[in-house]
């Protein structure tokens, strides 16, 4: 079988080049992709715990925590005590954050346009519903 038959090596080598693209385009901003996740993640949903950006970057609570850290260093996250749990913090950006989230927006639909460039709509739409998919199936394993 060929390499390039393989849905993972395909997924790989696409993931590993958009990885570059975007890393690429956020370097100006001193922002990895991975931190424009937490970014927008905590623009989406004031009020959050590092075990719900965790779950909604898909990443390990310790990797999310080292990049709170460093987001909280330059002054784009806030972290304030829960006042129902004090053992607790709720994460939000700061106002500097919330700046720095409406300019990456900017570069980040820019780069969306033009990764898709040469997809209608529709596909777009499949292609977000067929990886939807792969990854249900791989999800627990």
């Amino acid at each position: 079988m060929k390499l390039t038959n393989l849905t993972g090596f395909l997924i790989h080598r696409t993931d590993v080049k958009l990885t570059n693209f975007f890393t690429k385009k956020l370097k100006p901003y001193n922002v990895t992709p991975e931190q424009w996740g937490i970014i927008s993640t905590l623009d989406e949903h004031r009020a959050t715990t590092q075990k719900e950006v965790a779950l909604a970057i898909d990443k390990d609570q310790t990797t999310v925590v080292r990049m709170i850290h460093s987001l909280e260093a330059k002054g784009i996250v806030k972290r304030i005590v829960n006042p129902h749990d004090k053992r607790s913090h709720d994460l939000f950006l700061s106002e500097k954050g919330v700046e720095l989230k409406k300019s990456l927006l900017v570069n980040v639909m820019e780069a969306h346009d033009y990764i898709t460039r040469s997809l209608t709509q529709d596909e777009v739409k499949q292609l977000h519903d067929l990886l939807g998919k792969v990854y249900s199936n791989v999800l627990d394993d």
